[in-house]
């Protein structure tokens, strides 16, 4: 295992994982959901507007991860209605409430927000053109973004109003937590300089190839993420070499992401070759004896345990200089990607 003694002390724990589990708000969650955030909003009870269709509400998840205390934060949001639709594409309207030290405390909310639908990459899945709409049930197929000013820690509501096409107006609220000072590896620190494992660590049998890629079995199974199997992030670091690094499970996956991110992720190695290398860790070294990669650990462990998946951008000088939780934007990553200079050039 790594000596997690040049980073936070909190890499040194045995490695666990907390996975994302909140696409599905439980009942009583969701009741308490629908007071936390005041009476003061003049929102009212959430419901169509009676002559398309049935009352429904939403059901709202938050999707970020390591949220902290700042400007521009990014909160993610997972989006379905009460039966366990999938709302997609289109904008939302969200407002937020500091509550405080305590998820059942009360404040008035703040101003109207419009969060942006963003599709999970590499997910073959059809956005629809009109938006936000009902588009099918239970599999997520991306979130609504927003970037947020949060100027306190502890916990946050979040009211939310859809126009649903063929529906009407639509509310749901969450509560999402915030943190002082971010637990994972963060924008500005130094990037662990990580030993993971490449394909001939599992060609001379020093593991087994699922702790390489949850996907494979053996050594005889198709890699097709072979291209981020290749580099060692400590070789890049040392070389000098921009590197992403991808942090995802494909077969455990609980948000179902990491799968068509590491697919996605082959895409953008194929284009921007030129510029960064590329790097897939899989989470788990063994998944049933729930054991994490050492690799992983050392980037996403956390005092509580953890999430994936997770994108992270080092520069040259072995700074990490962007991150992405859960959901990676495609755009962002790939203007960050254009902006490096050409591996090579002076």
């Amino acid at each position: 295992m790594l000596d997690p003694s040049p980073h936070r002390s909190h890499r040194s724990r045995r490695p666990t994982l907390r996975t994302l589990r909140t696409m599905a708000i439980p009942a009583v969650l969701a009741a308490m959901l629908l007071s936390s955030c005041g009476a003061d909003d003049g929102a009212g009870d959430a419901a169509t507007d009676g002559s398309t269709g049935p009352e429904i509400t939403l059901a709202i998840a938050s999707a970020s991860f390591d949220l902290t205390v700042g400007e521009d934060r990014r909160l993610i949001l997972a989006v379905f209605t009460d039966q366990r639709e999938r709302v997609a594409g289109g904008t939302i309207t969200v407002r937020l409430a500091h509550l405080g030290d305590e998820p059942g405390g009360q404040a008035a909310l703040g101003a109207p927000l419009t969060a942006t639908f963003l599709p999970i990459s590499g997910l073959d899945i059809a956005v629809p053109e009109r938006g936000p709409a009902v588009v099918g049930t239970d599999v997520l197929t991306g979130v609504y973004r927003l970037d947020v000013d949060l100027d306190a820690a502890g916990f946050w509501g979040a009211s939310v109003t859809a126009e649903l096409v063929d529906v009407g107006t639509v509310e749901g609220r969450t509560v999402f937590r915030v943190l002082e000072a971010p637990e994972a590896v963060a924008v500005g620190d130094p990037a662990p300089p990580t030993p993971n494992l490449v394909r001939e660590d599992i060609e001379a049998g020093l593991a087994p190839a699922s702790a390489l890629d949850s996907r494979l079995t053996t050594t005889d199974d198709d890699d097709r993420a072979e291209v981020l199997h290749r580099t060692r992030v400590d070789d890049a670091i040392a070389a000098g070499r921009p590197v992403v690094i991808a942090i995802s499970t494909p077969v455990y996956c609980v948000s179902l992401v990491c799968g068509p991110l590491t697919e996605y992720l082959l895409d953008v190695a194929a284009r921007f070759e030129d510029r960064a290398d590329f790097v897939h860790i899989e989470v788990w070294e063994d998944f049933e004896a729930q054991r994490l990669n050492p690799a992983a650990a050392v980037w996403i462990q956390t005092d509580t345990g953890g999430n994936e998946p997770w994108v992270f951008l080092v520069d040259a000088s072995g700074t990490v200089v962007a991150r992405w939780d859960n959901v990676v934007d495609p755009v962002e990553l790939e203007a960050a990607l254009s902006a490096l200079p050409v591996l090579g050039d002076a």
